[in-house]
């Protein structure tokens, strides 16, 4: 499915590079640190985490980094712009986040029954959330095949469901990614551009999104990140 975008403007209503770069730039300062814990048999390992929980933060960033592709997140909030590690960031989807799905759903069933609560980071900017989005801006048109890039959902955990949607001028959702479906999915991004969508999540809680980007070079060879692992926190911290 193509995602017609162009660069920083926003789909269209309601509701992730330059040529090959020779280095990435460095992660921002330390920010508002919380640690998750992942326990064994022989040893606990406490990760600290940068919170992201509001701002423009194009959290799906691709860049081309010689015969890789490179994703991370161009978090906007901070000035100037600071490029993080998705492993070592946590992006809060804050309790203000949460809204009920319509009623009656229509088009938008496949978030869950009317009424239902859900939590959405809108497409258009909530200046109190977190608004992420996707970009290509930092590859040159013509460096890939077709000017393209897959965006790949690999895999989904967490205590709902989760979905990634557009809505048209009329209201109408055209759904990108969704669990009520099997995982892997893919869609594409054109290069160079830059792109938000509606990010919901029907339960409170932790989901780790792992997510991937694959393309082609123009001189025909095929390029990827490799699986790159997102962590949201739904609700409370």
């Amino acid at each position: 499915m193509m995602v017609p975008t162009r660069s920083h403007l926003v789909v269209p209503l309601v509701v992730l590079v330059g040529l090959v770069v020779a280095c990435v730039p460095p992660p921002g300062p330390p920010g508002p640190p919380v640690t998750t814990s992942t326990t064994s048999t022989t040893s606990t390992t406490t990760v600290p985490q940068y919170v992201l929980s509001v701002g423009h933060a194009d959290i799906f960033e691709v860049t081309v980094v010689g015969s890789t592709l490179s994703v991370q997140i161009e978090d906007e909030s901070s000035v100037p712009t600071v490029y993080r590690n998705p492993a070592q960031t946590l992006l809060h989807v804050k309790p203000s986040a949460q809204t009920a799905v319509p009623a009656p759903p229509g088009g938008f069933s496949f978030l869950g029954g009317g009424g239902t609560p859900v939590w959405i980071l809108p497409q258009f900017q909530n200046p109190s959330l977190l608004w992420p989005g996707t970009s290509t801006e930092r590859i040159a048109a013509g460096a890939l095949q077709g000017n393209t890039v897959t965006w790949r959902i690999e895999s989904v955990t967490g205590p709902g469901g989760f979905h990634v949607y557009t809505t048209n001028g009329f209201g109408v959702p055209s759904v990108l990614f969704t669990t009520n479906a099997p995982l892997p999915q893919s869609t594409t991004l054109l290069v160079p551009t830059h792109s938000h969508y509606n990010w919901a999540f029907t339960a409170s809680g932790t989901y780790t999104v792992t997510m991937r980007a694959t393309a082609t070079t123009s001189g025909g060879a095929p390029i990827t990140s490799g699986p790159v692992t997102y962590t949201f926190r739904v609700g409370t911290l």
